[in-house]
């Protein structure tokens, strides 16, 4: 009993009523649909052959390949498991397995063997590479030497191949050593000696002599610091990082700004405020004029 498709070709005929496939493809319905009440009976059959003659192509391919009726009923789920049977089994019985005499599917394995139809995975490969390798890098080739003697048999090795020391040799090497140990020690001496003739002449004054800067009185821990601010706008507020943080916010700010232009319209002025150790607020604020300007500041503390 032959399987039953429901899905038929229509006007597939030679002699059907359709427009020609030129006047099909030239035809200003074809991207925008049929307009309403105007219809070519001609151009009609063409659509449906089209789309019927496909879909009994792809049925046809269904049944055929999976023995199974293909029913016009709907079931849009159904359809699409018979086609992806139906490919699967297109594939399992047209295409063979692959060999070394012909192509076709390739099994993968990560296992050695002798098999013609298996084929090794990228991780097979590199095992075995690996392990090719640690082999090599464990064993010495014979062309070495070992202080003269070729490895192709057991070596003997002898006071002179070990390089053994001589009493005269041994004496030697302890004088050099002792002379080595005194010259340490008294390096060591004379540097304990150094230090304390210059901590007792009190700490060295240190310093950072960059535009934005500082020094630091080595006894006293009194540390000036200066820097120049970039242009701050007129009423605005920019916040200063000092180079170095004081031990408290007990410290004082003496600055000056930077201007280009004084006249009768007036002049910059600024105040500032100490916001902790490290930093402060400075405001750039003004007299009848808005200008721009750049400060220099010092700070002093300790």
């Amino acid at each position: 009993m032959s399987n039953k498709n429901e899905f038929k070709a229509f006007s597939a005929s030679q002699d059907a009523n359709v427009v020609s496939q030129g006047e099909y493809e030239e035809s200003r319905d074809l991207n925008t649909g049929i307009p309403p009440n105007i219809i070519s009976i001609g151009l009609l059959n063409k659509v449906l052959r089209q789309s019927s003659i496909i879909s009994s192509v792809v049925a046809d391919f269904i049944s055929t390949q999976c023995s199974d009726d293909v029913l016009d009923d709907g079931d849009i789920v159904k359809l699409t498991t018979q086609l992806n049977r139906a490919l699967e089994q297109k594939i399992t019985t047209e295409i063979p397995s692959a060999s070394l005499a012909q192509e076709g599917i390739v099994q993968l394995t990560n296992m050695l063997g002798n098999s013609s139809r298996l084929a090794a995975t990228q991780k097979l490969i590199q095992e075995l590479a690996d392990s090719f390798n640690d082999n090599l890098s464990n064993r010495v080739p014979n062309i070495r030497k070992v202080n003269g003697k070729e490895l192709s048999e057991d070596i003997h090795l002898g006071a002179v191949d070990i390089g053994v020391y001589t009493p005269e040799q041994i004496d030697q090497k302890i004088n050099i050593e002792v002379d080595r140990r005194i010259d340490i020690e008294l390096d060591q001496k004379i540097s304990i000696e150094v230090d304390k003739k210059i901590n007792s002449k009190g700490n060295k004054n240190t310093a950072d002599k960059a535009v934005n800067g500082w020094w630091k009185c080595g006894d006293t821990g009194v540390i000036y610091q200066w820097g120049r601010t970039d242009v701050i706008q007129s009423g605005n507020v920019a916040r200063i990082q000092l180079p170095i943080s004081f031990s408290n916010t007990d410290y004082s700010v003496n600055i000056n700004p930077i201007q280009s232009k004084i006249g009768s319209m007036g002049a910059v002025i600024g105040y500032v405020n100490v916001i902790d150790r490290s930093s402060f607020d400075l405001l750039n604020s003004w007299v009848n004029a808005r200008w721009n300007s750049p400060f220099f500041w010092i700070a002093i503390g300790y």
